[in-house]
């Protein structure tokens, strides 16, 4: 029996389970990392569109941690299942190919590499502007990680869990509506995280957000001045956005709308992501980074941490979405 590319990782096995039995459901999807995860309320989401008299149905397949990188696998994943109501899938551009080291040869980590992916990865980390040591160190990371898939070294346990187990895996990932957005208030009672490193950092994030009150302005502060820094002229990162534009295109052919995302409190530059972001094609650019236009989404009483939003954030930034989703809809529509 072929392994699935998330059978390391429980949160994909459950979304990913779920949505094969239940696609016809839906016809919107969701991709990304956390900031998708945990930020995006298909619910809410929804319920704006249906009232202006859309059919929209969706379902948040996000998982955590997952890069641009990621996002591809997924997106290959997602459209290798059968579901011929699918209309929209939203693609975060939020990430470049970088990750925590401390997720190297773990299953959830290694499960999705392939060759492809790998390539992909290998494409985009040298053209980042950052030292020599640190791109060939991650480009590394990559090979490694794939080979250590191809050959299962090390991840024989992690796989006969995946067999033995996946029926067990823990509900709560799906949401409490089962539409896959889980933020992360709803999981401060229990340990939810694949690996315990993760419980802590989390929690012990929440801390100092909470208290460091002269980080949250830097950060904040930082990402500011990407967005008034930013010039028109500014030259966005070649492979980034030929890798946008494959999923994009990948789309297209089978009559998809993929819409692109630029959340806030991206831990990756903003000076990398808003050229990426700006180059993508008109009516498909959802954007609800700027502390500028939307200072709300910066201020700690709607923050989880340093780069995550609480509950009434994530609804507040669903909102949004779904106000620029329903603009760019009528347009396609008037334009029929």
């Amino acid at each position: 029996m072929t392994l699935p590319f998330y059978w390391g990782d429980t949160t994909q096995t459950l979304k990913f389970d779920f949505y094969k039995k239940n696609s016809e459901k839906f016809n919107a999807v969701y991709l990304g990392g956390s900031l998708e995860y945990r930020h995006v309320d298909p619910y809410v989401i929804d319920s704006v569109l249906q009232k202006k008299g859309y059919d929209f149905r969706s379902f948040n397949i996000a998982a955590d941690g997952h890069t641009i990188i990621e996002e591809m696998t997924d997106l290959d994943g997602l459209l290798a299942v059968h579901n011929p109501d699918l209309k929209y899938i939203f693609f975060s551009i939020s990430s470049e190919p970088y990750f925590f080291p401390a997720n190297l040869h773990t299953s959830k980590w290694v499960s999705w590499h392939s060759a492809k992916s790998t390539i992909h990865a290998l494409k985009i980390i040298p053209t980042l502007p950052d030292d020599l040591r640190t791109r060939v160190k991650f480009c590394y990371f990559y090979v490694i990680s794939w080979l250590e898939n191809l050959f299962k070294l090390g991840q024989m346990p992690e796989v006969i869990r995946y067999y033995s187990q996946r029926d067990t895996y823990n509900k709560n990932y799906l949401g409490t509506k089962e539409n896959g957005f889980y933020p992360y208030d709803d999981e401060e009672s229990h340990s939810f995280m694949e690996y315990k490193w993760e419980d802590t950092l989390i929690r012990k994030s929440k801390e100092e957000y909470i208290n460091n009150s002269s980080k949250r302005d830097s950060l904040t502060n930082d990402i500011i001045s990407s967005f008034e820094n930013y010039k028109d002229a500014d030259k966005a990162n070649a492979a980034m956005v030929a890798l946008c534009m494959e999923a994009y295109k990948k789309c297209a052919k089978k009559g998809i709308q993929l819409f692109f995302i630029l959340p806030p409190r991206a831990r990756t530059n903003y000076t990398l992501l808003l050229p990426v972001f700006n180059t993508m094609p008109e009516g498909s650019k959802i954007e609800v980074a700027d502390p500028r236009k939307y200072p709300k989404y910066y201020e700690v009483d709607y923050g989880y941490n340093f780069h995550h939003l609480n509950d009434k954030g994530a609804r507040l930034q669903s909102i949004d979405m779904a106000k620029q989703l329903v603009e760019l809809m009528k347009v396609q529509r008037d334009t029929l």
